[in-house]
């Protein structure tokens, strides 16, 4: 996902500022016109307009903070003998960066 095709997910028909995308999972945008896709409060994949996407777990490494993450960024996260890693095979860390 882009940060356009974020944007237009979040403002829908109505131009809406935020929505509901899953259980317990809200998409909306930001003060500074990024995007947030939040799961219990915690923005696990933001959007800046620039094209950067920050990744970040919370410091909840479940599935389903792994699930939302790889169904909405533009990477993947797998999981080996209990760590996380970007599908080039980079070690997962809070808040790292990624290009979209």
């Amino acid at each position: 996902m882009t940060y356009t095709e974020a944007v237009s997910m979040v403002h829908g028909k109505t131009k809406q500022k935020a929505r509901k995308v899953g259980n317990n999972t809200y998409a909306e945008i930001e003060y500074d016109d990024s995007v947030s896709v939040r799961l219990h409060g915690t923005a696990v994949v933001r959007f800046y307009p620039n094209g950067t996407v920050k990744l970040n777990s919370g410091g909840w490494r479940t599935h389903t903070t792994k699930d939302r993450i790889n169904k909405y960024s533009p990477v993947k996260v797998y999981q080996k003998k209990y760590r996380w890693y970007l599908q080039d095979g980079t070690e997962f860390e809070d808040n790292i960066l990624v290009n979209s």
